[in-house]
């Protein structure tokens, strides 16, 4: 697996709810962000000086966040706020939140973290960055130093929302379109340009528009490392970005980047309804429950029973553990999620079946947690959510805390559950970053699972 650190420039359920059909209807009104990791420290009330032996910022337990402070509200009261969506990638983190009393199509997006690229939306040096977002913001995916989202507008129609690093094209706008240019390059001529490695604030894929069919619109949006994945409404995948290791999934013998958006090969008469990703593979979940990969598989993450380098379109994995029900696509590793509630893990490093056994080529079942209702992982790094919305972490390299057991030095081979109460659980308000984590809950607004 390749390097966090850039050198460049610069699972689950898919959440599907419309918010054309339904508008939240306050009751009490409070939402609550729980948060652990690297920068989260700054957030929260009050803000304490990290010990000489943490980052600076971070927390090793989970602690509430002030949207206050993280939306410099000038005041920790956050009333009338909406959390819609959250997202968490290597070293950053977004936040969307809408005003009840602005309306449906009004998102406030805040960013805090690394932001060299504008990852977070745009330029800006202070804890957090605050980006106005002209929609409703469903749903947000992190990348190294990529973000993009779900935008639903006032016209009833569905954007993909992109900003930061587009060195490798991963942000789907092109790289050498003139009107993408994030800043005037002064003595160039007219008819020449620079590439545009990364953006000054969030821009439109609109490459979609002449993709998406008749009535089609964008479903769901991950992000690897250096590339995107795009789910559909109808069940089509596309991809952009670095594609060496066959991250795009675009054909077998494709190792070539692209800075658009192309169908991955081979699902044309195979309707997805869920992806995942968060380095350099795909996981994505069939309507009839079939199970397929495509990307690095050096660690033997593919379930295949063998360590494969590449794998450059999408194949079936094989999978005899009950009905799927859940994806998630770590670093080394995979996890599956099937129906009667067991965890299974496949590949290296965090597959949470205790300190002797930290690789296995074919699915096993993690244990020490039962009835999980929902699975998440990032490079090293998992968590679940069980039915009574306990939350459970395991991983290695446990730097800036970011297993949440209150640790810095140790590896956690098998689950733990955390310190986090369950009614500030709402499973489709997770975001499990490489560094930093996030969950949300709305508990003072209309039931989430009542969404659609």
């Amino acid at each position: 697996m390749r390097s966090l650190l850039s050198t460049t420039l610069c699972h689950r359920t898919p959440r599907l709810f419309d918010p054309f059909q339904r508008s939240v209807q306050a009751r009490a009104k409070s939402s609550i962000v729980t948060a652990w990791g690297a920068y989260v420290g700054q957030f929260t009330d009050p803000v304490d000086p990290a010990s000489d032996s943490l980052e600076k910022h971070a927390r090793t337990t989970p602690v509430q966040i002030s949207l206050g402070k993280l939306f410099q509200y000038g005041t920790d009261d956050a009333a009338d706020i909406a959390v819609d969506a959250i997202g968490a990638g290597v070293r950053h983190a977004l936040v969307s939140t809408r005003s009840l009393s602005e309306g449906v199509y009004a998102s406030h997006l805040a960013g805090f973290g690394l932001n060299r690229c504008q990852q977070l939306g745009q330029k800006g040096s202070h804890a957090s960055v605050i980006t106005r977002v002209p929609g409703r913001v469903t749903q947000i995916a992190c990348g190294r130093e990529h973000s993009a989202m779900i935008v639903a507008k006032k016209d009833r129609t569905k954007a993909v929302m992109v900003c930061g690093n587009n060195s490798y094209g991963q942000l789907g706008i092109g790289i050498n379109d003139p009107p993408r240019l994030a800043v005037s390059k002064g003595a160039i001529g007219a008819d020449q340009h620079e590439p545009q490695l990364q953006t000054s604030g969030l821009v439109e894929v609109t490459a979609m528009n002449d993709i998406l069919r008749s009535g089609e619109t964008p479903a769901k949006v991950q992000c690897g490392m250096d590339h995107t994945a795009i789910l559909t409404s109808s069940g089509r995948v596309f991809a952009m970005g670095w594609g060496s290791d066959g991250q795009l999934g675009v054909g077998p013998s494709s190792t070539f980047s692209h800075d658009r958006p192309v169908q991955v090969f081979g699902l044309d008469d195979v309707p997805i309804v869920d992806i995942d990703s968060s380095t350099d593979f795909t996981l994505a979940l069939s309507a009839d429950g079939r199970l397929f990969y495509w990307g690095n598989s050096e660690y033997g993450q593919c379930m295949t029973g063998e360590k494969v380098d590449q794998v450059l379109a999408p194949i079936e994995m094989p999978f005899n553990g009950g009905t799927i029900v859940g994806i998630a696509a770590g670093g080394c590793h995979a996890l599956v999620l099937s129906s009667d509630g067991r965890v299974h893990a496949c590949g290296y490093g965090a597959i949470g079946m205790g300190a002797g056994t930290i690789s296995s080529l074919t699915p096993a079942t993690v244990h020490g947690i039962s009835n999980v209702e929902y699975i998440a992982a990032s490079t090293d790094r998992c968590i679940a959510l069980d039915s009574q919305r306990h939350v459970y972490s395991w991983g290695f390299g446990n730097r800036a805390g970011r297993l949440g057991n209150g640790s810095i030095s140790e590896n956690i081979h098998t689950p733990v559950r955390l310190d986090i109460d369950p009614e500030l659980v709402q499973p489709d308000l997770i975001a499990l970053g490489n560094d930093i984590a996030l969950l949300a809950s709305n508990s003072g607004f209309c039931n989430p699972s009542k969404r659609k």
